[in-house]
């Protein structure tokens, strides 16, 4: 990582877990070349980006193990009198389950609603009326990736729990975990702890700050959140649920969360619920990508190994681009506190994959 520093990124940030053990989280290069301030694995916050949606995804499974939601129930069922519904234009309904699977049959819109402008920030029911896609498809059948579904997910999370999204994961999810940097707030409140990464662009042989945007459709991809984060958050899903003397989801939750909920053509990598499957089919590793225009990030969890590994750049790495994907190779008996080769070798994976097959 640190010889890609000034070259490929001006900084990064990562974190790598063994179980509810962290054994290794650093910061690399710069937050922001204008003052040249150092990353800082438990001060720098990044914007992860669709990493996020696991943190959305989390939120649902809380209510399905409380009993306020279904993943099976038509998620209109949840929406009562807001002002976003979801057409009938098919005979199945939408669920939750769709949701966490991009399989609802919303025509594909990349675009969260990215706006440059702070002042453009609008509400998240607000967003999803005016956003809303079409349904092209029957929900079940293909997968289609949805920021929209993301977005929806979140806002059926705050109707259920009679709050906002942000303010659910906030007491829900990151104080539990003791996720004292993180936010899906737009901007970014200036008494959150800890100093934004700057996002970058490249200037020939050198990086420049680059002017930030905020993303409206927030349960989709706006969380911010340090290396130190990302570990905790990571440290539960490979614990059952448990972090320290708390437990964010029950185990037999846990491993509904990590299990197939969508099975594709045998060639194609499936969708468990929130987490996309990466490599061969049998290797069980899941995660997520994320990018907000200058800011690229990625989370791998290999559960049969309990090894979790997060990394995050204040740019867009070209030197991701344009290599072959190479699936990671593990060895049981890993030790707890020591990165292995097999650790190794999946942060190369994860360092060389391209974009485009990361989402």
């Amino acid at each position: 990582m640190a010889d890609r520093i000034g070259t490929t990124t001006p900084g990064a940030t990562i974190a790598i877990v063994s179980g509810e053990t962290p054994i290794l989280t650093k910061g690399y290069g710069t937050a922001n070349t204008d003052v040249d301030a150092p990353v800082r694995a438990n001060e720098t916050v990044f914007r992860v980006g669709s990493v996020g949606k696991l943190v959305t995804y989390t939120a649902v499974m809380q209510g399905v193990e409380q009993g306020v939601l279904d993943l099976d129930t038509d998620v209109n069922s949840y929406l009562g009198d807001s002002t976003v519904s979801v057409p009938e234009t098919d005979d199945d309904p939408v669920t939750l389950r769709h949701l966490g699977t991009h399989t609802a049959g919303f025509e594909s819109l990349l675009d969260p609603d990215i706006v440059a402008d702070p002042a453009a920030v609008d509400s998240l029911e607000s967003v999803l009326v005016d956003q809303q896609p079409e349904r092209i498809r029957p929900p079940g059948e293909l997968v289609g990736y949805s920021n929209y579904g993301a977005g929806l997910a979140g806002h059926i999370v705050a109707r259920a729990h009679d709050t906002t999204f942000e303010d659910y994961v906030q007491s829900e999810i990151f104080e539990p975990l003791e996720m004292t940097h993180s936010t899906f707030a737009q901007p970014v409140p200036s008494d959150q702890p800890g100093t934004l990464a700057a996002p970058h662009i490249r200037d020939g042989e050198s990086f420049l700050p680059a002017d930030d945007v905020y993303i409206n459709m927030r349960a989709a991809g706006s969380l911010s959140a340090t290396a130190t984060d990302m570990a905790a958050f990571m440290q539960a899903h490979l614990s059952d649920g448990a972090f320290g003397d708390g437990q964010i989801l029950d185990a037999e939750t846990v491993d509904t969360m990590h299990s197939r909920h969508h099975v594709r053509h045998p060639a194609v990598t499936n969708w468990r619920y929130g987490f996309h499957e990466y490599g061969d089919s049998n290797a069980n590793l899941v995660g997520h990508s994320g990018a907000t225009v200058n800011f690229t990030s990625y989370l791998l969890l290999a559960p049969d190994h309990d090894i979790g590994i997060f990394v995050a750049y204040n740019s867009k790495p070209s030197e991701l681009r344009g290599h072959e994907e190479k699936a990671p190779t593990f060895r049981a008996g890993m030790n707890p506190t020591t990165p292995t080769q097999s650790t190794v070798r999946l942060l190369g994976w994860i360092f060389h994959a391209p974009i485009h097959t990361l989402k």
